[in-house]
């Protein structure tokens, strides 16, 4: 995974993605599974709000994220090991207001990392990086959804296999792949399908985090293993293995709670 990821789109669903990803790295079980246990010490530490290792990353100018926020939130933490776990992580919310400034003071922070950095910009779009930056960090981009044709059948697809899996057991999941079947042909409505999964599973997060509660341990399980099938997809891996191995994840971890 790499130690600087740029997350694009809705505010929402890169909120809720980062969350998962900044719970996960520090998770005690991580090494043994591809999402956060939700049960070690790490795991309910992060979901007070309180990690000691986790750093929320804010402008104190109208104009922007600048430089002094990166020198005192970013660039000054990091000169001191991580308190209690394994990696120090910043989360760097409406990204896109970093001004250049504040960018290329925080380049080589980027570019020659402590080993316990860990770095997510959370923005709606790429435009306003400098291409320096850009080079150094992985860019992961959840989809938007226009209300095209061609969008509400996916999306309409998206919901019935989110339907199967409340209520199928693991023999179930495995023959949710014909759903994904007609699809696989084109790696562009693979993952978009897939984005919408996972954007259905953000929308229940968003909802119980604003509503001042904690998200089901199965939904951050849920798009923890979209996430890793749709890097596996991206490098060519087998699909309907990948499919249906994501699919007994997603099942067999039902009903739990963080």
């Amino acid at each position: 995974m790499s130690h600087a990821q740029i997350i694009v789109g809705e505010a929402d669903s890169v909120r809720a993605y980062a969350r998962v990803i900044a719970c996960a790295v520090n998770c005690l079980e991580f090494s043994k599974q591809t999402t956060p246990c939700g049960s070690c010490i790490s795991c309910k530490v992060f979901e007070t709000g309180n990690h000691p290792d986790t750093f929320y990353v804010t402008k104190t100018k109208q104009s922007g994220i600048g430089v002094d926020d990166v020198r005192s939130q970013i660039i000054s933490p990091m000169s001191t090991k991580p308190f209690s776990y394994n990696f120090k992580v910043f989360i760097i919310d409406k990204a896109e207001t970093l001004t250049p400034a504040a960018q290329s003071a925080l380049l080589k922070t980027i570019e020659e990392p402590a080993p316990y950095g860990f770095f997510l910009f959370l923005a709606p779009h790429v435009h306003n990086f400098l291409p320096t930056i850009l080079s150094r960090c992985h860019v992961h981009k959840i989809s938007g959804y226009s209300q095209t044709p061609h969008n509400q059948e996916l999306k309409t697809v998206a919901q019935e296999i989110i339907d199967i899996i409340n209520s199928c057991d693991i023999l179930g999941a495995l023959t949710l792949y014909k759903k994904f079947e007609p699809y696989k042909e084109s790696k562009e409505n693979l993952q978009e399908l897939l984005d919408l999964i996972y954007h259905i599973y953000g929308e229940e997060i968003s909802k119980s985090t604003r509503a001042g509660g904690l998200p089901q341990q199965e939904w951050l399980n849920a798009i923890s293993a979209i996430t890793h099938t749709k890097a596996v997809l991206s490098q060519n891996g087998n699909t309907q293995l990948a499919i249906e191995l994501m699919l007994i994840n997603i099942v067999s971890r039902k009903g739990q709670q963080t």
